[in-house]
């Protein structure tokens, strides 16, 4: 077996234990306002926080993964991470919980994306779409494996030890998933699955005579593409954060919230597999448009829907578009501008990202102080979704 695939296994571990957590914030959200009071908008300024931050933090473990490699990023990022979420059962201020989500948390997020996807990256040349949907599965189905461990444990020992436990494990299998990783194939004695002499580390034609990250920041189709990661990211950290306090909104109780956020991670998980296919035979920018779509979509369906059957469907549909667009993300950008300099590409898109998907779930908590439903905030992000499908426009002629 080609040892490119036991990175993506790998990778594929790293990323349900970080994401899987990370995004369980939906389940805490509820119980951290029955305990302290704080108010959504305040509540979600903690994601926005947090999401800003694990952006920013993205662009420097980017290039340490570059400069040191994926293996010591990963290790260094999974014990910040695994403490920040341990410490988070501790709190009981709410500037304490923005220092962990804006601090230590945030760094070890950061460290599970660009380090990941710029190395399985340099391991694939054939089958790279489906090979980085399989690797950031975990971004999104970790929520289907990781909701109901954090709901079980919220339930029988209380959100503050669910805290811990889950740090805990998550922290120390991403440290233990990481002794897998290799930077490059020839490291290990190895090419690039199906790549051919002339293929290896080659930049595509718009990165650049070096390909260098300076190079690309001088490319305006650099930038459409990132303003269109942006906006998609601005929805979906909506989807994110809001999709159980929605779902309680709507009549359900917080245990049915936990199983349609499992089921929302199952259609996440199949819609990474799914859309990674379809990138490498139509292209990576015309699967990204398909998923963008799909999430429109479903994003207005959710905050329409009513009943449990549909509500169901809608939540899958939903999660099977996110998952298309996340596993979208990295083989656009390296489609367009190649491999050399991947790791900092990635980090520096993902803290645009990251700044601008921060004022999702800020702005849905102001609309629920508003307006007491998260309805509009759905519907807004059904408009915002269509608004980063425009922005796709002329991005395929660049293809490299």
């Amino acid at each position: 077996m080609h040892y490119g695939w036991v990175i993506v296994a790998a990778c594929l571990v790293i990323g349900v234990c970080g994401y899987g957590t990370y995004y369980c914030f939906t389940l805490f959200y509820v119980h951290l306002v029955a305990e302290f009071g704080w108010s959504r908008s305040a509540i979600s300024g903690v994601m926005s926080l947090g999401l800003v931050a694990y952006g920013l933090f993205a662009l420097p473990m980017g290039w340490c993964a570059d400069r040191f490699g994926p293996r010591r990023t990963v290790i260094v990022g999974g014990l910040f991470f695994g403490a920040g979420m341990a410490l988070a059962g501790a709190v009981s201020e709410l500037w304490q919980l923005n220092v962990l989500y804006g601090g230590l948390i945030a760094v070890g997020v950061g460290a599970v994306w660009s380090p990941l996807v710029s190395t399985v990256s340099r391991w694939f040349v054939a089958r790279r779409g489906l090979a980085l949907g399989l690797a950031v599965l975990g971004s999104g189905s970790g929520v289907f494996f990781i909701a109901p461990l954090a709901e079980f444990l919220i339930a029988t020992a209380g959100w503050r030890l669910a805290y811990v436990w889950l740090g805990a494990i998550s922290g120390g299998l991403i440290v233990l998933a990481a002794f897998f990783l290799v930077r490059d194939p020839a490291a290990h004695g190895s090419t690039p699955y199906g790549a051919n002499a002339d293929e290896i580390d080659s930049p595509a034609p718009d990165s650049g005579p070096g390909g260098r990250l300076s190079d690309f920041l001088t490319v305006p189709h650099f930038w459409r593409m990132t303003l269109s990661f942006g906006l998609w990211w601005f929805a979906g950290a909506i989807v994110y954060i809001q999709i159980a306090p929605f779902l309680v909104e709507k009549g359900f109780t917080t245990a049915s919230a936990a199983t349609y956020v499992t089921v929302f991670g199952a259609a996440n998980c199949l819609g990474r597999i799914a859309f990674g296919w379809l990138s490498d035979r139509i292209g990576s920018v015309w699967s990204y448009r398909a998923a963008v779509l799909t999430c429109a979509a479903a994003s207005s369906g959710f905050a329409a829907g009513e009943g449990t059957t549909a509500i169901a469907v809608i939540v899958g549909v939903l999660g099977f578009g996110v998952g298309g667009v996340s596993a979208q993300l990295t083989a656009v950008s390296v489609d367009l501008f190649g491999t050399r300099a991947a790791g900092a590409m990635m980090g520096t898109v993902l803290a645009l990202m990251g700044i601008l998907g921060a004022g999702g779930p800020l702005v849905s908590g102001y609309v629920f102080d508003a307006v007491q439903s998260y309805g509009p905030a759905f519907y807004g992000g059904g408009a915002v979704f269509l608004l980063a499908l425009l922005l796709t426009v002329g991005l395929s002629a660049r293809r490299g």
